[in-house]
């Protein structure tokens, strides 16, 4: 019988985070899901058990490097081993110019989003070399392939993300260690909901609601859906690189066949 793969979640109670909880339960992995929010957890955890009872839901702080290495310890020993992290803790709250955003909240979309990653990849890591298997997602998002004005704190953070598992992958080539960065696209999350309706969303960020109107943003399983298709070793060439929600394995792969032979010409 084949061994179920265990799947670590961190910002598993809302969002994109608890729709990737939700859709692996189904798919006979064991999810073990992070988050802050004590109500939440047993939300999302009473929602995981009607599935499996070997689910669980933890409380952990990405930005406390304590909590982070404590969580580990408890999942490893709880089931020996862990396949697959996806880093998808977010925040987005500092919403408007650069220069009068609350400088706490720019300084907590910096800290979740780019120090959490770091904290988490830099605990999981280690392990997964030494079970010469496992396989590292961070989520990315908006302003990571362009400006994002009235956004910078997200947009720097997503931007820093990426670099960062570009240079991961690099110091990971000689393992068996695996790490992409995935955009999941539009999504209708709390994290979204808030830029539709709060007054800086609204005055600064109006084109999001847009983009909703337009119907622009994806399904619930949508990213869920391409991240599996990560863990099942199909764009094993793009390691390192950004993943979209909105490209196709077939066209990524023939693009970096298209992008390998300019460079070669390029030489």
């Amino acid at each position: 019988m084949k061994q179920k793969r265990i799947i670590f979640i961190t910002g598993a109670t809302k969002g994109i985070g608890r729709n990737m909880a939700i859709y692996f339960a189904k798919r006979n992995y064991i999810v073990v899901g992070a988050g802050r929010d004590e109500q939440l957890l047993n939300e999302v955890r009473q929602q995981l058990l009607m599935y499996s009872e070997e689910h669980r839901m933890v409380a952990m702080d990405v930005t406390n490097l304590e909590e982070v290495h404590t969580t580990l310890s408890y999942v490893l020993d709880t089931f020996g081993k862990i396949d697959v992290w996806i880093n998808n803790a977010g925040s987005f709250h500092a919403i408007g110019p650069t220069w009068e955003v609350n400088p706490n909240d720019f300084t907590q979309d910096m800290m979740t989003n780019v120090i959490g990653t770091y904290y988490c990849t830099s605990v999981i890591t280690p392990v997964m070399i030494d079970q010469q298997a496992g396989k590292i997602v961070n989520l990315v998002g908006a302003g990571t392939f362009t400006d994002f004005p009235y956004g910078n704190g997200y947009s720097t953070s997503n931007t820093a993300i990426a670099r960062f598992t570009e240079n991961l992958a690099a110091e990971l080539m000689d393992t068996n260690v695996e790490v992409y960065a995935f955009d999941p696209g539009l999504n209708d999350t709390d994290m979204t909901k808030h830029i539709r309706v709060s007054e800086e969303g609204k005055r600064y960020l109006s084109k999001v609601s847009g983009w909703f109107a337009e119907e622009k943003n994806v399904s619930c399983e949508a990213a869920p859906a391409w991240i599996e298709r990560i863990v099942d070793g199909q764009v094993v060439a793009f390691q390192g690189r950004i993943i979209s929600v909105y490209d196709e394995p077939e066209q990524l792969l023939e693009t970096l066949k298209k992008n390998e032979a300019k460079y070669r010409l390029l030489r």
